[in-house]
Formats: C-alpha cells, sequence, structure tokens
C-alpha cells in the first residue's frame, strides 16, 4: 500500500492524539510534573486545580528553539537530517480573588486565560539506497490491474498520466518498465513536516480552606500541520531499459480547531504533601486537508519529461481520546519539591468522521492497531540561596501500539533541566529538554526505513508579578 496523502487514516488520529505536555520552562524543566504542583500556568492543560495556589497575580511568556535531528537506515545507507524552529510555547494571564477571612470555606478564585504550545510538528527526514528487488512503481500496476484502470487519480493515476505505466492490449493486462530481474535504481525518499497543535485555556480555580481546590479549564485547541514528502527513483547505470528516472511529490497541509473539557482536584492533606487527580474530555477537533500530488517521469523515449498533477480538499473531524491524570508532590517547605504525574490515554477510542464517508475500515484499524498506553513524568526541584531554583526531570511516553505492530515498545524519552529566578515582583527561568524516540517508517509495501529521532528543545520565560 502506498503511503499517501490523500487519504485520512488511523495515522490521523494519532499525530492529534500522542501529545505531549507544552507551556513554560517550568513545567519543561520538571519534565512537565505539574499536576500535584499547581502555581504554574502549565498546569491548566494538567490540572486547572492547581490555581487554587496562586496568591498572586502573574503575566508571563515563553520562547524557545527546537532543534531536531533524524538518522534514516534504509538499504543499507544512513542518512542524517536536521532542522530549527523558534517561536513561543506560551502566554497567559493569571488573576485570583482572594477572601480574607477567618475559619474554613471559600478562601479565593482564581481566573486565567493564554496559550499553551502541546506538540511541535517538526521532522526532516532523508532515505538513499539502491533497490535490487523492487520499485514504488509495482504498487501502481498491481493496483491498475486489481482495479481494471479505476484510477486513483492521487497515485496510480499519475503513473498513467506520465506513462510511467502502460496497458498491454494483447496480454490484457497494465504493466511498467521494472518487469522481472529489472531493478538496481537508486531510490530516494525525502519528508519534512512542520506545524504545531496549540492551546488556548480558559480556567477558573477554588480555594476551599486552603486544603482543597477545585478547577475548570475549557480549552480551545488549534492545530497546523504541513507535510511534504517526495519520492524518487533514478536509474544512472542504466539498468533498466527505456527509464531514467520519476519523482513522486506529495503536499499535505491540515487545519482545524476543537474543544475539550477538564476538571480537577487538588488536596493537600498534610502541608507536605498535595495529591491530584485531573481528567479531560475528548476534543472533536473539525479539521480541512488540502492536498496536491505531482508526478514527473524520464523514460529514455527521445520524449520530454512528462508530468501531471492532482490536488483535493476534504473536510472531516478526528475524535481524540479521554484522558486521566494521577498526581502526587512532595513540598519541603522552602527547600524544593519531588512530583510525579500518571497518565492515563486509551487510543483505541479514537475516531474519524465525516458527513460524507464512514470511516468504517479506519476506524478499525484504530481499534486494532493501538491500544491504552501510560505516560509516566517526574520532577524535582531545589531551592538556593532564597531566589534561585535547579530543576530536573524525565518523561515516559509509551508507544500507543500495539505488541504486533512494527513500532510497537518504541517510547518517547524526555530528558530535561533547568534554573530559575523568582522574587516579588517578577521570575525568569531557563531550561532544556532533550527527546528521542525511534521509528519504523514504511515507504511502501514492506520496504521500510529504521529512523532513530531526537528533539532538543531550549526555552525561557519572563514573568510578572502583580
Amino acid at each position: 500500500m502506498v503511503t499517501g496523502l490523500t487519504a485520512q487514516n488511523e495515522q490521523d488520529v494519532l499525530r492529534y492524539s500522542f501529545i505531549q505536555t507544552g507551556g513554560t520552562t517550568r513545567s519543561l524543566s520538571l519534565g512537565g510534573a505539574l499536576g500535584a504542583v499547581g502555581g504554574d500556568f502549565a498546569a491548566l492543560s494538567i490540572n486547572p486545580a492547581g490555581l487554587g495556589i496562586y496568591r498572586t497575580g502573574e503575566f508571563s511568556i515563553t520562547g524557545d528553539y527546537n532543534y531536531f535531528t533524524a538518522d534514516a537506515r534504509y538499504l543499507g545507507n544512513t542518512m542524517k537530517d536536521n532542522g530549527f524552529k523558534m517561536g513561543f510555547s506560551h502566554f497567559g494571564v493569571v488573576v485570583p480573588i482572594n477572601i480574607e477571612k477567618e475559619g474554613s470555606g471559600i478562601k479565593g478564585v482564581t481566573l486565567a486565560v493564554g496559550y499553551n504550545k502541546l506538540k511541535d510538528y517538526g521532522q526532516n527526514m532523508t532515505m538513499k539506497g539502491i533497490n535490487n528487488s523492487n520499485s514504488l512503481v509495482d504498487g501502481f500496476v498491481n493496483t491498475a490491474n486489481s482495479t481494471n484502470g479505476s484510477w486513483d487519480p492521487f497515485t496510480d493515476g499519475l503513473a498513467w498520466e506520465t506513462y510511467l505505466i502502460d496497458y498491454d492490449s494483447i496480454a490484457g493486462v497494465y504493466y511498467s518498465d521494472f518487469g522481472g530481474s529489472q531493478y538496481g535504481q537508486t531510490q530516494r525518499r525525502t519528508v519534512s513536516t512542520k506545524g504545531s497543535l496549540g492551546e488556548y485555556d480558559f480556567s477558573l480555580g477554588v480555594n476551599l480552606s486552603d486544603k482543597l481546590f477545585f478547577g475548570a479549564t475549557m480549552g480551545v485547541q488549534k492545530a497546523n500541520y504541513t507535510e511534504v514528502w517526495e519520492h524518487s527513483e533514478t536509474d544512472p547505470n542504466d539498468v533498466i531499459n527505456f527509464f531514467n528516472g520519476f519523482s513522486f511529490r506529495n503536499t499535505l497541509t491540515t487545519s482545524g480547531s476543537g474543544v475539550n473539557f477538564k476538571l480537577g482536584l487538588l488536596a493537600k492533606p498534610m502541608e507536605f504533601l498535595r495529591i491530584g487527580a485531573s481528567i479531560q474530555t475528548p476534543t472533536v477537533l473539525n479539521l480541512k486537508d488540502d492536498f496536491s500530488s505531482s508526478m514527473s517521469t524520464d523514460l529514455n523515449d527521445d520524449q520530454p519529461t512528462h508530468k501531471y498533477d492532482a490536488s483535493g480538499q476534504f473536510d472531516y473531524s478526528v475524535t481524540t481520546p479521554f484522558k486521566a491524570t494521577g498526581s502526587l508532590a512532595f513540598i519541603f517547605k522552602q527547600y524544593g519539591l519531588i512530583s510525579v504525574d500518571y497518565e492515563y490515554v486509551d487510543y483505541t477510542s479514537g475516531r474519524l468522521r465525516a458527513s460524507d464517508y464512514d470511516f468504517f475500515s479506519e476506524n478499525e484499524a484504530v481499534s486494532q492497531r493501538y491500544k491504552a498506553a501510560s505516560n509516566l513524568r517526574v520532577g524535582a526541584e531545589v531551592r538556593l540561596m532564597n531566589s534561585y531554583y535547579v530543576r530536573g526531570g524525565y518523561a515516559l511516553y509509551t508507544s500507543p501500539y500495539e505488541v504486533n505492530e512494527p513500532n510497537a515498545g518504541k517510547n518517547l524519552n524526555t530528558f530535561s533541566a533547568g534554573a530559575g529566578y523568582r522574587d516579588q515582583y517578577y521570575f525568569i527561568d531557563f531550561g532544556f529538554a532533550r527527546s528521542a524516540w525511534d521509528q519504523t517508517y514504511f515507504l511502501y509495501g514492506n520496504n521500510s526505513a529504521d529512523v532513530t529521532n531526537s528533539q532538543t528543545r531550549f526555552s525561557a520565560t519572563l514573568g510578572v508579578k502583580f
């Protein structure tokens, strides 16, 4: 099956469901383990009950720099690629309304509004090698013969229009110049993705007796994703008759938005202990795909290069899974803290919907290929010399794939660290995180590349208290 961009599938569900915590530099440095800590704007995307910890107003903004690399091993070759991106990962304002009164009851209400970036889609991959056994064109020929020429205009239809495949009227079959043992062409595949998934949060927190805190967030997610991949095959050594090469390029741009709600509570049974729990409803993202495909072929037939292209649009929705988080934090007075978050996500519950297509097969693939997964985040903070802090964290996001899938067990690991200065008027934080994960990328059929990915993020937050 050709890896195409013209059909929505289970990968679309995973793209908007497999996300990490984002936002402030403090959150980044602590591995995102803020569910029971509170007092940080990034906690709104985890457990909004943490708003109740605030005693003073705050405005903050975070900028970051992401550097990503990919080492792809294909047909005995290793190709390295990289890229970078700069931007903002958070801004927000928090306004607490303190209620001064003796005894128990409501001690304060906190309002907050702002933005947290949840995922960055930056990735560049390059694969290259000599293939002595098959070609992407074989798939076009097989599809053409199995459908009797009922073209998919974005794949085998392009191959037909550019004479990459032809029809034998005597034998009654479609064919190409790749036949029998006629292989040995150089293949190259480049993949470039960019964009982000962010969330605008509108939150309310309530403080009950400084012992119990409740919170609610309405999250408005905005998705922007662009993917461009180009597959080329060339015959520099002239081992294939009547064939010099072809190039097949696909472009996808997706944009859309959706809404979710988060409810959380935070308890302080003892001064040094905080216990948190939160849930997030599924997000229904209404998306629009704009896609195009183009092909050019050089058939060594004394004719100019043959070119053809196609484009289209499609509106649909993705429903992401329900999410639940349990948190624990140990607060050592003015000395520091240790925090742990456990997150449960059932990826099998994600769904694709559209008004003019039932997505039955695609949703069945979601249920069969994915599984429920657990994520773990751990962070520690130490206070030095009154106003200075050092931090460290680790996050494990387990693979959402079932055990029989090629990408099963390929987890995402993140190590992070940072430092900051805070006083009664302002604060500034610096931090970085390095994430690494392995991936099996399928070019077509069973042809795959083993890819080692990494992403290094540098972050800085400036905040003003009022």
